[in-house]
């Protein structure tokens, strides 16, 4: 009975300091959740009235390659890190080395609660983005296609962006190469969320990519992409529009024929949900380029972090504009646009956490 007794103070603290910290993370985040919640609610009236739902199949296999790609690169890490402790450090217990720092990370209750608080109010986001990007071809059918692709051409010397790169577009290889990387942006997106989200240190420039984040796709994915709503080349004759885009079409149906081209599949997925083909629509847009802009402000919050990690995701950034226009999925205008976008977003996000600070927090 004594000993009972004393080992219940000794560990409902514990319990309850949890909770405390949890709690506190809440209201931190009390801007995130709410931009969330906001796109939530929008997300169900827009629903209802477009009848809109998430294309689940293309969910799933995006998921799938998320789950291989996280998989190969944890067991290459896990090796690699073994190797080195073994080998290099000598250590004659590698393998409890190894497995040390994720018992500290999980029993550290600041990065849990900022993990699960970050990472929760993204995937709300992200549930409600999808039926609204879905939305965007059935609330205001594609217009802007042709003025998009006039304008690409006035601003590229009477040429396509396409036919500049032609030194890429006509080799399989480098085809292949810039379809893994446009692949592997949803890596290093769920990467960049993940390594903000579990940060220990719940500082102004962790808040700001949150919300940045939320508010360039809110913004840019479908209020600017209704405003200027469009397919993109690789469905310009598809829409009835004409074969400028056919050298391109039929250089990447080559390309496939030696070369997995992945972009070629994902894009029939993607008009089969927009003409009700198949069940669910993840929604084609192409301007501004999400995937462009969201490149562009990963790169801006990893150079506040470390001016390497900025280089190298910027050289990143580069890939995935050129890969847009390779592939046939942007107008390099919607690119441009989507990096100035991610710029202005960043920059305002800024603005708004020195204005608004969810807490006493550091800047860095």
């Amino acid at each position: 009975m004594v000993q009972t007794m004393s080992i219940t103070p000794r560990t409902s603290p514990a319990w309850h300091d949890y909770g405390r910290i949890f709690l506190a993370a809440v209201w931190r985040h009390r801007q995130i959740h709410a931009l969330a919640i906001g796109t939530l609610v929008l997300s169900l009236l827009i629903g209802w009235h477009t009848r809109s739902v998430p294309d689940f199949g293309t969910v799933a296999d995006f998921g799938l390659y998320l789950l291989a790609a996280f998989w190969l690169g944890g067991c290459g890490f896990a090796l690699v890190k073994l190797a080195w402790l073994a080998i290099v450090e000598r250590d004659p217990h590698p393998l409890s080395s190894f497995l040390r720092p994720f018992g500290h990370f999980f029993s550290n209750g600041e990065r849990l609660a900022n993990g699960i608080n970050g990472i929760a109010a993204f995937i709300l986001f992200a549930s409600a983005f999808g039926v609204l990007k879905g939305s965007i071809s059935i609330l205001k059918p594609f217009s802007w296609d042709e003025t998009l692709m006039r304008f690409d051409r006035f601003l590229h010397f009477g040429r396509e962006p396409y036919e500049w790169l032609w030194w890429l577009v006509s080799s399989p290889l480098a085809v292949l190469g810039l379809n893994f990387a446009y692949n592997f942006w949803f890596v290093v997106l769920v990467g960049s969320i993940f390594a903000c989200a579990i940060t220990q240190r719940d500082n102004a420039l962790r808040h700001r990519y949150l919300i940045s984040l939320m508010t360039l796709w809110l913004v840019g994915g479908f209020f600017v992409a209704i405003g200027f709503s469009s397919a993109g080349p690789c469905y310009f004759a598809r829409l009835g529009l004409g074969d400028d885009y056919q050298p391109l079409t039929d250089a990447l149906a080559a390309a496939a024929r030696s070369h997995a081209v992945w972009a070629l599949q994902t894009q029939d997925t993607l008009w089969s949900g927009y003409l009700n083909i198949a069940n669910g629509n993840t929604g084609i847009s192409a301007f501004p380029s999400l995937h462009v802009a969201t490149a562009v402000l990963i790169a801006l919050y990893a150079g506040a972090r470390s001016k390497l990690a900025g280089a190298l995701l910027g050289v990143f950034a580069v890939l995935i504009m050129t890969g847009s226009v390779v592939l046939g999925w942007h107008y390099a205008v919607d690119g441009y646009a989507g990096a100035i976008l991610a710029v202005i977003v960043w920059k305002t996000a800024g603005l708004f956490i020195r204005r608004f600070p969810a807490a006493d927090m550091p800047l860095r």
